[in-house]
């Protein structure tokens, strides 16, 4: 096995990396990556209670894991590279699970809370709780809080106007911490639901939760954002009462308003999908709730399936005008949205589904913890009943690389990153190991522990695909695309090889998934492999993400900064190019940092861009991944597609999507617009000439800055980093 260690490059990989994954030890230095590698490695461990001995088939398992590890093969997620660590066994698993589902918006809160992006379904048959009966409402902060505001009611006065003793009046504590605002959604959810408290006043004291800027211990210090942005949330959410809205779009209101405030709080944006059926009769609202920049907070979808697409090439159907208003809307708003999501073809596995039930949907753990109310239950148990007569069960996260149950489920996912490898032998060890490495996550103590213990779902990711395929193979992405055009059927060509070897990697894992399953004595997992977009991690491993493509081989990647920050001039001096920002952007200056793709190191120019690919070969790209990694079962690709939009009209591209997306389980859309003419322009291209002048001028700094909002996923949509109120 390999001893060699990898090293974090100098520039975004190692900026990215202290900021999010590396820890300050003692002396202020920060850990390297071998010592981040082999924390995961023994956190990950040592939930099977001990460490193995020297000398058994554990122990070899063990040190080819962090042999592995310290060479940058496995390089897992960020939610393992953060929290992994030797007190692993007393953390709670939503720590380690990249997304999940929810079907309430006290649950999806939550979920938020913790760091996970949350995918639900608005269809209407499933949004049972009308906001317009919740009950009114006050939000009160004692006035000697540091965060009180004169908007905000004091809660000496609110003690004179609202008595405790009287029936029409109920208080609450809000208690400091995620479940202590939590626990405030669950009240007015709860309520609604059941229309008994509609007349009364609840009455929520937020004087206990931390001020602003007080450090958090779950998330290494940072700031807490203090109880003004919930507040300020709660008060858009009692806006809903009593205005006539549907319930479906009350409901994406109030998760909209619940999700900006965890936006604002703390380091972390919230990441959500948001679903409705092509079947609804309001689907067209849905279409239409995003334009003009509203409800940002999620990427939303149209559930369809084989019936949509059939009766969709009749312009007389109803299935026909909600595919015209779906890609008018991705067309005419330059959005991409909404996308399209075939949940027929979405991975469902029922076995197991009718020990699913209102008792255990939620933990005992997390039950004691929210104190969840008997009321909660019953509304549960009702949105439950709904859940399993339905034809279609499963929804995906918001990255969508994962099919999970509408009731509640995760995605525990960790990548191989293929370019660290150096031999094909390593990419299966990579696979081997951390298909064993995920399911050892998954003994943690989870809230949807019932759905976990059913299910035992694992995604193992690829990074570095078109780096790996090149150096293994001698294959640019458009060689694999075209991989069975008339030139290349010889059975010896170099991209129908590559495709074998996938076929063989996911065999492979599917295998270790199952006799490793049967040696921990639990279910087999409902999936094992998946593509994820990929965001920070590997940035930090400087390779391609999932298996989106490059869009740039040199780019100058543009970091905002405030006019007279002292770093600023400091880059100017070592060579920087530097600009002052006009217009909206008064204030502002950017600094250029000169960037190079690692594919265009090794390629020389040969690497497929984004570009590079029509429509067409971008879905055959998906049709041919989704065949030799993901099979017959298995979860998704995550995937976003960039068209140029000028480049077609909207009849060309409606007519593209309707050849071609029936034919793959997902994939988004996003047009490239010409930015050119932008004042500012997050990433420019740069020529080979342009980007070696800029290069030779420049005294690079070893940690180059970014900008933290453009280092999500590739999609846009997942979540990378956890937060706690």
């Amino acid at each position: 096995m390999t001893e060699r260690t990898f090293v974090v490059s100098d520039g975004l990989g190692r900026a990215v990396f202290e900021n999010k994954y590396s820890r300050k030890k003692p002396d202020g230095s920060f850990e390297t990556w071998e010592e981040v590698a082999r924390r995961v490695v023994n956190g990950n461990w040592s939930l099977l209670g001990l460490l193995p001995r020297p000398g058994s088939s554990d122990y070899r398992d063990w040190q080819t894991t962090h042999d592995l590890a310290r060479a940058g093969v496995m390089i897992f997620a960020g939610r393992h590279l953060q929290h992994g660590d030797a007190q692993q066994r007393e953390h709670i698993g939503e720590l380690y699970t990249n997304c999940s589902t929810a079907m309430t918006s006290f649950l999806k809160f939550w979920l938020l809370l913790k760091g996970s992006g949350v995918g639900r379904e608005y269809s209407d048959d499933l949004c049972l709780v009308d906001w317009s009966n919740m009950p009114e409402t006050a939000f009160v902060l004692d006035r000697a809080h540091p965060d009180w505001e004169p908007w905000i009611e004091t809660s000496d006065e609110a003690r004179h106007k609202y008595p405790s003793e009287s029936k029409h009046t109920r208080w609450f504590r809000v208690v400091d911490s995620a479940e202590g605002w939590t626990k405030v959604v669950e009240a007015l959810e709860t309520a609604a639901f059941h229309e008994h408290h509609k007349d009364k006043l609840f009455v929520f004291d937020f004087s206990d939760v931390r001020p602003r800027g007080s450090p958090i211990r779950g998330q290494q210090g940072r700031p807490s954002s203090g109880p003004t942005t919930l507040i300020a949330a709660l008060h858009r959410v009692r806006t809903i009462r009593g205005i006539g809205m549907s319930p479906w779009k009350q409901a994406m209101f109030v998760d909209h308003y619940l999700a900006d405030c965890v936006a604002l709080g703390g380091i972390r944006r919230a990441a959500r999908i948001a679903f409705k059926s092509w079947r609804d009769r309001e689907v067209f609202d849905f279409i239409g709730i995003k334009r003009g920049g509203w409800l940002w907070s999620a990427n939303n979808s149209v559930l369809v399936d084989a019936q949509f697409w059939e009766e969709a090439k009749d312009p007389r159907t109803h299935a026909a005008r909600v595919f015209q208003a779906a890609t008018g809307a991705a067309w005419l708003d330059r959005t991409g949205e909404p996308g399209f999501l075939s949940v027929d073809r979405l991975h469902d596995d029922p076995t197991g589904i009718d020990d699913i039930t209102p008792a255990n949907l939620l933990s005992d753990r997390f039950r004691k913890l929210l104190d969840v109310h008997p009321a909660t239950d019953r509304m549960l148990e009702q949105m439950l009943r709904i859940v399993k007569r339905r034809r279609y069960s499963m929804i995906t996260n918001p990255c969508a690389e994962i099919p999970l149950h509408i009731a509640g489920g995760y995605c525990c996912l960790g990548d191989v990153c293929l370019a660290n490898c150096e031999t094909i032998e390593e990419a299966f060890d990579g696979v081997r190991q951390t298909v064993k490495f995920l399911l050892r996550v998954n003994r943690m103590d989870f809230m949807y522990a019932a759905e976990v213990t059913r299910t035992n779902r694992i995604g193992v990711s690829l990074a570095g695909v078109h780096e790996f395929a090149w150096k293994m193979f001698g294959c640019r992405t458009w060689d694999l695309v075209h991989a069975w055009d008339e030139d290349c059927r010889s059975s010896d060509a170099p991209a129908l090889r590559f495709w074998a070897f996938l076929d063989d990697l996911r065999e492979e894992a599917e295998q270790v998934a199952s006799s490793y399953a049967g040696w921990l004595d639990v279910a087999v997992p409902h999936t094992v492999t998946c593509i994820k977009p990929g965001g920070t991690v590997p940035k930090v491993a400087d390779c391609t993400e999932g298996i989106n493509l490059p869009a740039y081989s040199r780019y100058l990647r543009n970091v905002q900064y405030n006019d007279g920050d002292a770093e600023v001039e400091d880059l100017r001096r070592r060579g920087y190019p530097v600009r002052k920002l006009e217009g909206k952007y008064l204030g502002r200056t950017i600094v250029g940092f000169p960037t190079r793709t690692r594919m265009s190191r090794m390629a020389g120019g040969e690497e497929t861009l984004a570009g590079d690919l029509t429509v067409a070969e971008h879905y055959q790209w998906l049709r041919l991944f989704e065949q030799h990694w993901l099979g017959k079962g298995n979860g998704q690709l995550s995937y976003t597609l960039k068209f140029d939009p000028d480049s077609m009209t909207y009849e060309q591209f409606a007519a593209l999507l309707m050849e071609n997306q029936p034919t793959v389980r997902n994939c988004a859309t996003m047009p490239q617009l010409d930015v050119s003419a932008h004042e500012y322009q997050p990433e420019e291209p740069l020529t080979r000439e342009e980007y070696d002048a800029l290069v030779a001028r420049i005294d690079r700094c070893a940690k180059e800055s970014y900008d933290d909002s453009r280092m999500g996923c590739e999609s846009g949509a997942c979540a990378y980093e956890p937060d706690r109120p």
